[in-house]
């Protein structure tokens, strides 16, 4: 395949992903439907690296595993797999997502470089205020509840959404560096 035909299937493949992402989540295929999603968006993202007769390797691998977690997922003796528990941190529950969420995000902008980190540091911190008035709103408001926190609260709203407001951003910013990097040799 080449270049472009490439590209286009990893982006079919990374939208099917979404579909069955949203079916996972709303609970017409079981919870393994998510690591069928994460098996459609790894290799569609990758690709942009990668020379035309790797990444069509690729795809061609996660396309048939996608299809395959897929089958299992839809397979009623492990349909009811519940998803894993995370509430036994208790009340760092939030805590502790916001910390791996936080690592994935770091570890991408990392990866992406050190011009790159300082970038998304000044765009974060440029967001930040927009973000704490949005977010103090919505909970003065009762729009949400927060139960597994750890109920440390500063300026108003809780420490992790705080680091909620840092890591969300983060993540973008990794993802559109890991999506818009520099092709290898250029």
């Amino acid at each position: 395949m080449d270049r472009g035909r490439t590209r286009r299937f990893a982006w079919g493949l990374f939208g099917l992903g979404v579909v069955v992402l949203w079916l996972t989540v709303g609970g017409l295929v079981g919870p393994v439907g998510g690591l069928a999603a994460a098996a459609y968006f790894v290799p569609a993202l990758r690709v942009r690296t990668e020379s035309a007769g790797r990444a069509t390797a690729e795809l061609a691998v996660a396309a048939t595993a996608g299809l395959g977690l897929f089958v299992v997922a839809m397979f009623r003796p492990l349909a009811g797999l519940p998803l894993p528990e995370i509430s036994v941190f208790g009340p760092y529950t939030y805590l502790a997502t916001e910390v791996a969420f936080g690592a994935l995000a770091f570890a991408l902008l990392a990866r992406a470089g050190r011009g790159e980190l300082r970038r998304a540091g000044a765009t974060i911190a440029a967001i930040y205020p927009l973000a704490y008035v949005w977010d103090w709103y919505t909970l003065e408001v009762g729009v949400f509840a927060i139960p597994l926190r750890t109920g440390v609260e500063f300026a108003g709203i809780p420490l992790e959404e705080h680091l909620f407001m840092v890591v969300v951003p983060a993540l973008i910013l990794g993802v559109h560096e890991t999506l818009n990097e520099r092709e290898a040799g250029a």
